[in-house]
């Protein structure tokens, strides 16, 4: 909630200073226009907005990969439990042929 209330007065600031810069630079020539200023505010704020919506896109992004991440994750386990207990009765059953074949060879 922080990083969105830091960009929201990053992208306020970004309007604010592209509206005087605008209004300051068209001043200098003599030929300050309210339209200009005005298109300046709206494209700067629609560019601040765009960065924004990509910031919370990209965080669900992240928060989605996380939790996938941990869904594999316990997948693996689960399926690592399952191979090791089919492989300890693989084992057992091959022990017990190996020792039923030495007994027969011992006798």
């Amino acid at each position: 909630m922080n990083d969105i209330l830091r960009d929201v007065v990053v992208a306020v600031v970004m309007v604010i200073s592209s509206i005087l810069l605008t209004a300051q630079w068209l001043t200098l020539y003599n030929s300050f226009n309210p339209i200009v200023v005005f298109f300046a505010f709206l494209f700067t704020l629609s560019l601040s907005i765009l960065i924004i919506s990509l910031i919370l896109r990209i965080s669900e992004l992240m928060n989605e990969l996380e939790s996938t991440k941990r869904i594999i994750a316990m997948n693996s386990a689960e399926i690592e439990e399952r191979i090791d207990s089919r492989l300890r009765e693989y084992l057992r059953d091959l022990e017990e042929r190996i020792e039923s074949i030495e007994r027969r060879i011992y006798r």
